[in-house]
């Protein structure tokens, strides 16, 4: 159908997808740069992110992490995720940001007292997930800012698994043939915490969690297949 959306299938592009950080992919397409703070500080009620372009700036900030707050090391920083709740509520059935107040308006840019960049302070909404690594690479994709399918293949599954794509034992039985077995735990860790966090937040594209579905499901049986024919110990990965 003409007018339908384009399917996310993987493509042979592979490389140059590799080097990409979903957290700053995120933050360049809502024209910010990506802001950290001090391990072990509170979470801020809002947050100034420096500005590069003074166009489709986000509405919100995620503070996001994966541990409780009570539990956190002196080491530990929660990810700093920019959004706009338009975007979100258009993309995930989940009902996170606290609504605005009639006639609210989504933050403003401003010119630093003395400097010449420009800031936008945005309220920061914090957000325990299951996985918070993976939650980056959710957004960029559930919020419809990316599209390119080998972006995200190349962060689920090494690029000769994705080549096979859609024979799913062919892709398990690679997979389990190439990766160590910590390279196995590595990919398992990833795409059962981005799994979990697909069935926490309820992004709404299909094909997304398609693919989703698919590279957990292949790593779930490259574990399998690498326990059987080698009886390898792998160590199981937490519920």
């Amino acid at each position: 159908m003409s007018g339908s959306r384009p399917r996310l299938l993987p493509s042979k592009q592979y490389i140059s997808a590799e080097d990409c950080d979903p957290l700053d992919l995120l933050c360049s397409r809502f024209n910010v740069v990506k802001t950290t703070l001090e391990p072990a500080s509170e979470i801020p009620i809002t947050l100034d992110m420096r500005v590069q372009r003074d166009a489709h700036t986000p509405s919100h900030v995620f503070a996001v992490f994966d541990i409780p707050e009570s539990e956190w090391g002196s080491s530990y920083q929660p990810l700093f995720v920019p959004i706009r709740v338009d975007l979100f509520t258009r993309g995930f059935r989940s009902e996170i940001i606290p609504l605005s107040p009639p006639g609210s308006t989504f933050p403003v840019p401003y010119y630093a007292e003395n400097a010449e960049e420009q800031f936008v302070t945005l309220p920061v909404v914090p957000l325990l997930v299951p996985h918070a690594p993976s939650i980056p690479l959710l957004f960029l994709f559930g919020l419809g800012l990316e599209r390119r399918s080998h972006l995200l293949c190349c962060r689920l599954l090494p690029a000769e698994v994705i080549g096979e794509f859609p024979a799913p034992l062919t892709m398990a039985n690679i997979m389990a043939t190439l990766c160590s077995d910590e390279q196995l735990l590595e990919h398992s860790k990833f795409n059962q915490g981005l799994w979990k966090n697909i069935l926490s937040l309820g992004p709404r594209d299909s094909h997304f969690i398609e693919l989703a579905r698919t590279a957990w499901n292949v790593t779930v049986e490259a574990r399998r297949i690498r326990r059987r024919n080698t009886g390898s110990h792998i160590p199981s990965i937490p519920n």
